[in-house]
């Protein structure tokens, strides 16, 4: 699993806003497909992420976007245009860039949440009311060299079970 953020010309940086050398969309903000890479489901929905440990921490407040699905990976992106207020990213961790720099890189950067995931990440899957959650495995935040779970949560639960089935 990748989670972290992707700027207005498509440049994917981590939760700790280092480059992942990685063009996640293109210019108009629409993902970016490898050779041969199908999409199989686009649906819009709304994902919240927890980081689980002893006790589940909020990783990814719930926020709208579109899920989208291939044979290769599920990624999610945050809606373009989101209202934004302080600390103006949905993740709940500490940036380490001065407030104005955030605020400039949402606003005026057209910058959004977006993960990422692939079958050997998904641990598990579940129904939960009106959500599908999923376990994944990734790096722990801060801590590259270590991995962590976390649970995400995609509604509606359609959206999720097929998103997951198309993996």
């Amino acid at each position: 699993m990748i989670a972290g953020f992707v700027d207005g010309r498509g440049r994917a940086y981590d939760v700790g806003f280092r480059t992942l050398r990685l063009s996640l969309t293109d210019g108009e903000g629409l993902l970016l497909t490898g050779p041969g890479e199908e999409i199989r489901v686009q649906e819009a929905v709304t994902v919240s992420v927890d980081l689980l440990s002893p006790k589940p921490v909020p990783f990814l407040r719930p926020v709208r976007g579109e899920l989208t699905a291939t044979r290769a990976r599920v990624v999610f992106l945050a809606a373009p245009g989101l209202p934004r207020t302080e600390p103006y990213s949905f993740f709940n961790v500490s940036l380490p860039l001065h407030p104005s720099a955030i605020e400039h890189f949402f606003t005026v950067q057209g910058g959004r949440e977006f993960v990422q995931f692939a079958k050997e990440d998904v641990e598990s899957t579940s129904p939960s009311g009106a959500a599908t959650e999923v376990v994944l495995r990734g790096p722990a935040p801060g801590k590259p060299g270590e991995v962590a779970r976390y649970r995400a949560r995609i509604e509606p639960r359609s959206a999720g079970e097929r998103a997951v089935a198309a993996l």
